[in-house]
């Protein structure tokens, strides 16, 4: 397994586990008249503020849920940037090897062609 195939595998799994415990809640007990009627709802909208988002039971994982996304997103990135990196200089290798080659071959033949001539 490649560096970029492992960083995106750990991106796509650490923001998933993100999401899903910054986004999921338990139902609250809402209370509607007396007690013996009382109405559980879940609460249709996510919070958005930083003070309930890290006071809640799951803090540690959405702590480091999110710290291993953001270095995995980075870690993915600079390998796929050092790829990218390695696949240029090897086609650049490679077409030098050509040009020699078909240099050589040149070479080859021209003496193959004075040979025949004498």
């Amino acid at each position: 397994m490649t560096f970029k195939r492992f960083f995106a595998l750990l991106f796509i799994l650490s923001l998933s586990v993100f999401l899903f415990f910054q986004f999921y809640h338990q139902p609250e007990p809402l209370t509607h008249g007396d007690k013996k009627t009382q109405i559980h709802q879940k609460s249709n909208s996510p919070s958005f503020s930083i003070e309930t988002d890290f006071i809640g039971e799951n803090n540690f994982v959405i702590l480091v849920s999110l710290i291993t996304s953001i270095f995995s997103f980075f870690g993915f990135t600079i390998s796929t940037y050092f790829s990218f990196k390695g696949h240029r200089r090897d086609e650049e290798l490679f077409n030098l090897q050509r040009e020699k080659e078909r240099l050589e071959m040149e070479k080859i033949q021209a003496e193959i062609q004075a040979l025949s001539r004498n």
